[in-house]
């Protein structure tokens, strides 16, 4: 389904990884406003946050370097 035209650089692996990984912060504080006494960031939601980053910069690598399970 992809090959390493999906990731040309590191330069914006790195810029993505930061977006989704803003993205499941923004979550996580929204989701603290609702269930909690406000809208904070907390542990949960930097540990969630640092995992998506993680994950992205993975599966990019993996694309990349052609060494997926599944490539």
């Amino acid at each position: 389904m992809f090959d390493g035209r999906a990731f040309q650089s590191w330069t914006l692996v790195v810029a993505g990884a930061c977006g989704l990984a803003v993205v499941f912060l923004g979550i996580m504080v929204m989701a603290e406003a609702v269930i909690g006494e406000g809208a904070r960031v907390t542990h949960a939601g930097l540990t969630l946050s640092v995992a998506a980053f993680l994950g992205y910069v993975a599966v990019a690598w993996a694309i990349r370097t052609h060494r997926g399970p599944f490539l």
